[in-house]
């Protein structure tokens, strides 16, 4: 079940708001963790004990932390993210090693493929977080399992993020009041998530399909499909963290924001700022730093992107080509971490801004590559490899509507740089998104009705 669906918005949805606004306060926590069990037992009941399980490992492994001294406090902390930690690399990694294995000349005979848990890399992130955050003191443990169970299963984050950390909820955990104001603000943040979604991602989904299947595209074949994707990708998640901050607001919980306008970036660095905030401020936090940081010199904080960019990348998919993404991240990162240290010029901020997206675009062709041949197919014919014009059979899948969503995403990439700049727009905007709200999601769900429910992009994660 996912968020765009009609059992989700006129059956789960409507049955779950009943149940929590007909319980008391002290059982509202109960009820969410109830119904979040159900909405991932609606996928795989039994892929279900394994998330109850890491839950109640990292609970009780907390108070364990909580409970040492010294070095028993270390012993602790890597026995509570062990578990989690290893059921993430089973399942996500193994077929991957196994593969890999057999590219090597390993016997391929005797492989069941696994499959992964959807939602478990979100799940284990806020595991580790947690465990750690109670091992460094920013918190204590919860002393509530149904509270600390809450935290970490509740359905709107819970299959693809954000990545929430346990300080940012727990007061709320334990007391919360309604208000009316974050009632109505959380609808507003899920219906805009809900027409990003269906009018928007999912229009441009079956272009960029055509565009990874096209055997000897051309240049412009390549160049609309990575655009279609660059939007397809923003829209596509953005909208899913948006719904996940207003369900998150329906029951009084504040989730953070998880996109600032990354595609306006004018380096790579303030992209990583803005794009999927929460996974990389937690890479930051609980990798990159730990590692040493900036510590140590220019060449050990590089080593360190390296390092942190790399893992992002394979938690992004059990993939060398994620991997390789995230390489492709990190030396940019690095480089251009070197530039500063050893130049005072500055980029042109068009320029700069220019060079930061066509990289950022560069990756994204490797992040949805689902082969090396994919990759070798366009980045060939990027370079003019067979032709640069459209080519008939890409003109012949581009639709109207794809075309509109093409120049409509363009524009909203662009739209808060000139709000910036036209203040008294800002408010004319804002007032069109009131009025335009509900048509636009009635319009969604009308569109919907003749279309196959498409997965969010980062359920895969």
């Amino acid at each position: 079940m996912v968020f765009v669906s009609i059992s989700f918005v006129f059956v789960f949805l409507p049955l779950f708001l009943l149940a929590y606004a007909a319980t008391g306060s002290r059982a509202r926590n109960l009820t969410i963790l109830a119904f979040s069990w159900a909405f991932y037992a609606w996928w795989r009941l039994d892929f279900l004990p394994l998330i109850v399980s890491i839950a109640l490992w990292s609970w009780g492994s907390a108070h364990w932390i909580e409970r040492s001294r010294d070095a028993g406090r270390r012993g602790a902390l890597l026995a509570a993210i062990a578990w989690p930690l290893g059921a993430l690399v089973w399942f996500k990694y193994a077929n991957l090693l196994h593969d890999t294995a057999v590219w090597f000349g390993a016997p391929a005979q005797g492989w069941s493929a696994i499959l992964l848990p959807i939602g478990l890399s979100f799940f284990v992130f806020g595991a580790i977080s947690y465990s750690v955050d109670v091992y460094r003191g920013t918190v204590a443990a919860e002393p509530s399992f149904v509270n600390y169970a809450t935290y970490q299963s509740m359905f709107g984050h819970l299959v693809a993020g954000p990545v929430v950390r346990y300080e940012w909820v727990a007061e709320r955990l334990r007391r919360r009041a309604f208000q009316r104001a974050e009632l109505v603000a959380g609808i507003e943040r899920f219906m805009s998530g809900f027409t990003q979604k269906i009018l928007l991602a999912d229009t441009l989904a079956p272009l960029v399909a055509t565009g990874y299947q096209l055997a000897a595209p051309s240049a412009a074949d390549a160049a609309l499909t990575v655009l279609a994707y660059t939007l397809q990708l923003y829209f596509d998640f953005r909208a899913y963290s948006s719904m996940a901050i207003g369900l998150g607001l329906l029951v009084g919980l504040k989730f953070p924001e998880n996109f600032d306008a990354p595609y306006l970036s004018a380096s790579l660095s303030e992209f990583w700022r803005r794009w999927h905030i929460s996974l990389s401020s937690w890479l930051r936090d609980y990798l990159y730093i730990p590692l040493g940081g900036n510590r140590g010199g220019l060449a050990r904080g590089c080593a360190n992107l390296l390092v942190t960019m790399a893992l992002g990348g394979l938690w992004h998919g059990a993939s060398w080509t994620f991997m390789v993404w995230g390489l492709w991240h990190g030396g940019g990162l690095a480089l251009e971490r070197l530039w500063r240290a050893r130049s005072s010029r500055a980029l042109p901020v068009a320029l700069a801004h220019a060079a930061t997206l066509g990289f950022v675009m560069l990756g994204w062709l490797l992040f949805r590559a689902q082969s090396w041949g994919e990759v070798a197919t366009l980045a060939g014919a990027l370079g003019g490899r067979h032709g640069w014009a459209l080519s008939s059979a890409f003109a012949a899948s581009l639709r109207p509507n794809q075309i509109v969503c093409l120049l409509l995403g363009v524009a909203l990439v662009y739209l808060p740089a000139l709000l910036a700049r036209a203040p008294g727009l800002r408010s004319r905007c804002a007032r069109l998104h009131q009025l335009g709200g509900v048509p636009l999601w009635l319009i969604a769900l009308w569109v919907l009705q003749g279309r196959t429910v498409v997965p969010f992009l980062y359920f895969q994660f």
